[in-house]
């Protein structure tokens, strides 16, 4: 008995007909990993663009300006509306928009971004009129006096297939935000007070809260 019991398990450990399926058993959930975490990578920096070319959009069609200043309502309307189409195929309903029209000053030597006015779509806020501590003279806009817009677009991206993957990295939840930051030359719009540059204005702001008489 036991040497029939020895012989089949030495026939057992030769035997390699099953150890084919044993491998791929121990590496198929490495594999289905890897594809879905390619997958995710691949539809996170695809609505990641997308994003991005909306905020480019919003601060171009901004900085054309309007036949009048400020830019009328509806105008601004249709710019922010334009989410839906250039965030096909995702879904730009939670997108918060918010567009600034910027200038220029120097006080004490220094470069200051100042907001001369400010919209936002219906999930964000505009930004308050005045100097912006939190932001910095973007490099080719450095001049006093100048204007341009700043468009700040920012959506959630909840993971597609790949939400088990995305908990496992640390301090990262559910949703990840992609944000877009834009600044954009002043192509039309009016000069206020002294300043040559041309200043867009948008609806509901005073069109002299950054005149610049003196930049």
């Amino acid at each position: 008995m036991l040497k029939r019991l020895a012989r089949t398990a030495k026939g057992l450990r030769r035997d390699r007909r099953g150890a084919a399926a044993v491998e791929f058993a121990v590496i198929l959930p490495v594999l289905l990993a890897i594809w879905a975490g390619m997958t995710e990578l691949a539809h996170a920096i695809d609505e990641w663009r997308k994003l991005t070319l909306f905020a480019r959009t919003v601060a171009d069609l901004t900085a054309q300006g309007d036949t009048k200043n400020p830019i009328s309502t509806t105008l601004m309307g249709d710019i922010f509306a334009s989410a839906t189409t250039v965030m096909r195929p995702f879904n730009a309903t939670n997108a918060k928009i918010v567009v600034s029209a910027m200038g220029v000053s120097l006080k004490n030597g220094i470069l200051i971004p100042s907001v001369c006015s400010s919209l936002a779509n219906g999930n964000a806020t505009a930004r308050g009129t005045g100097p912006a501590s939190d932001l910095t003279v973007p490099p080719g806009y450095q001049t006093a006096g100048m204007r341009y817009v700043l468009a700040e677009v920012s959506i959630s991206y909840t993971p597609m297939i790949g939400t088990a993957l995305v908990n496992l990295v640390k301090g990262v939840g559910n949703t990840i935000t992609f944000s877009g930051v834009v600044p954009w030359p002043t192509r039309g719009g009016k000069t206020y007070g002294t300043n040559t540059y041309t200043e867009v204005v948008l609806p509901g702001t005073n069109a002299t809260a950054c005149d610049g008489s003196t930049p």
